[in-house]
């Protein structure tokens, strides 16, 4: 898949902790690769399924919301959907000139930015106190950053963050779900199917199932989807046979 990803490149953003490059792919349009502090990599032709996912994953589990925490990456458009469930989204990073530059690869960009139910903070401590009902890291947490993040959870309240691969990274993937155990009542890996970029994700929860507790109807009233449905969402946290006996004792389901 790898060399697929690759292209002439266009351009290249140096922030205060990260570099951009932007390529461009015959096929898939845009590239953009980030480095540095934090990393991700974005296809101009399926950036949209990230954001849908990761968005609705969560908020179609919750009964009730009214706050999201979208931390640790650049993926604005996963609070245009999140708006769709009529939340108040939070947005952290400092990284100001690379996320501008990345406006192509996000189709709502500048409404995101102006909607009433946006707000864009540097860091993490210019936060208002209050408590969230979803919070999405984009990037992995470590023991210290889990239990930072948590305290911030409402009591039925969702964290999705990145994972490592289960298959690359066997004990870093171990870390983060024994870090995870202490404050989480279920905890359950997921990928995004059909992703140019996959991606590993945990879904950790104290109260909800984001299968057994998935809202059809919320999933069935959302409008103007190109990726995520109800199908794909239990096809998400499907995993292989190897997967259970190797991570034994660790996951909560």
């Amino acid at each position: 898949m790898q060399q697929h990803l690759e292209g002439s490149l266009l351009e290249e953003i140096r922030g205060k902790a990260c570099v951009l490059q932007v390529l461009e792919n015959e096929e898939l349009g845009l590239i953009g690769r980030v480095s540095g502090s934090q990393e991700a990599l974005f296809v101009q032709k399926d950036s949209f399924m990230q954001s849908e996912l990761l968005a609705h994953v969560g908020a179609c589990v919750l009964v009730e919301g009214q706050n999201a925490l979208v931390v640790g990456g650049f993926d604005l458009e996963m609070a245009f959907e999140l708006f769709k469930h009529d939340l108040q989204v939070d947005f952290v990073q400092e990284e100001y000139r690379i996320l501008e530059a990345l406006a192509p690869f996000f189709a709502h960009f500048q409404e995101t930015r102006d909607h009433p139910h946006f707000k864009h903070y540097s860091q993490i401590l210019d936060l208002e106190v209050k408590k969230y009902d979803l919070i999405i890291s984009l990037s992995p947490l470590n023991a210290h950053q889990i239990d930072g993040l948590q305290r911030m959870l409402s009591m039925q309240g969702i964290l999705i963050c990145a994972s490592y691969h289960p298959l690359l990274k066997q004990q870093n993937f171990k870390n983060a779900l024994e870090a995870l155990a202490p404050f989480f009542a279920v905890i359950m890996p997921f990928f995004n199917p059909y992703s140019l970029t996959p991606a590993y994700f945990l879904f950790a929860s104290k109260h909800f199932h984001p299968e057994a507790d998935m809202i059809l109807q919320k999933i069935d009233m959302l409008e103007d989807l190109r990726h995520y449905n109800a199908m794909l969402h239990q096809a998400a946290f499907a995993q292989p046979n190897w997967f259970y006996p190797t991570y034994k004792g660790l996951l909560k389901n």
